[in-house]
């Protein structure tokens, strides 16, 4: 009777121990594909995982299609278009630009700035006026397969021309009418975005841009005799943002302009590392960052107002909510921050 008795009672803990298991588990993520993770009251929050380049999250995707297994990363333009070529399935499940328009009711979020150092803007407005009248037609002008074409050929010089330096991988990827519209590249002067880019800063890190962040096109100081102008480009889309300029024009109002490309990641601090930087083209949030720190720099027009998408292969979202105890993998900085904002506003948890 008593060895009955032990026997039930190892076969009631047996069953209770399986009851805890099943209703504490579910399926982990591996290797950025699977289910995420489910909160205290019930509900699966988003599992947000990060990687350092776009082409990490591409070679994902690829193996989630070759593994027949859903996945979901965020892609900028030109990445996406180039994931695509090798990763068929590509799809693109969530246009952050459409998102934030349904939030905020502007159109396109100020994703990319022309910043120029304090010192400079102040006394080389003509120039700056100059390179204005010539990136209002940037978009247009690459709009244009020719131009497209010239462009990456320019890319290609550019690469041979620094060899030894810093090579710009933008030369070696594929460019289509797509692309470019997705990149929505536009132009607006400092005057004409200040009303978004506050809003956008604002809702991103808390508060708008202290006074004298906005260029005025007033000059303060006496032209400089240096007549080269140096323009620093991050390693990525933004830098589509001044292609005409970079392919067919070197000289704007008697200045000679020189391009240098760097690596993404090192655009933010630029103003401090490279003393000739003159003006660069950056992350808006970043320079507001930067600006807030007490470096003398100005935002003197916008030209990338997002281009920002979830990719997904094997894969039936067409929503944030669907992303629901989903992994999404994505880079850090500003693409990271935006994901969890939009999340945020649609009420959907996430963990990192």
């Amino acid at each position: 009777m008593k060895k009955a008795l032990a026997i039930l009672l190892a076969l009631v803990m047996t069953i209770a121990t399986a009851a805890v298991l099943v209703s504490c588990g579910g399926t982990g993520t591996e290797n950025g594909t699977g289910s995420g993770t489910e909160d205290e009251t019930g509900s699966k929050a988003v599992v947000l995982q990060s990687y350092d380049k776009e082409s990490d999250i591409v070679a994902l995707l690829q193996k989630a299609q070759n593994d027949g297994k859903e996945a979901y990363g965020v892609l900028g333009e030109p990445s996406l278009t180039n994931g695509q070529g090798l990763v068929p399935q590509i799809e693109v499940a969530i246009d952050f630009q459409k998102e934030w328009k349904e939030i905020t009711g502007f159109d396109g979020y100020p994703q990319a700035s022309l910043i120029a150092r304090g010192s400079f803007a102040k006394s080389n407005t003509e120039f700056i006026a100059a390179l204005g009248t010539a990136l209002a037609g940037n978009a247009e002008w690459l709009s244009k397969e020719e131009n497209l074409d010239a462009f990456v050929e320019a890319l290609s010089a550019y690469n041979t021309a620094h060899a030894g330096g810093y090579l710009t991988t933008l030369a070696g990827k594929t460019y289509t009418a797509e692309t470019i519209e997705r990149c929505n590249l536009s132009y607006q002067s400092a005057a004409s975005v200040k009303e978004s880019v506050d809003d956008y800063i604002e809702r991103l890190s808390g508060s708008a841009p202290a006074e004298g962040f906005y260029y005025t096109g007033t000059a303060d100081a006496e032209a400089e005799a240096d007549t080269t102008v140096d323009i620093y480009l991050p390693d990525g889309t933004p830098a589509l943002a001044v292609a005409n300029v970079f392919t067919e024009g070197v000289e704007l109002a008697g200045y000679t302009v020189n391009f240098h490309i760097v690596a993404a990641g090192q655009i933010g601090t630029i103003f401090n590392t490279q003393k000739d930087a003159d003006l660069a083209i950056m992350p808006t949030i970043g320079a507001a960052t930067v600006f807030s720190k007490g470096s003398d720099i100005q935002l003197v027009s916008t030209h990338v107002f997002g281009n920002l998408y979830i990719a997904a292969v094997n894969s039936e979202v067409k929503s944030l909510s669907d992303l629901k105890g989903k992994t999404v993998n994505t880079t850090a900085a500003t693409t990271i921050q935006l994901l969890q904002y939009l999340l945020k506003q649609n009420g959907i948890d996430y963990t990192v």
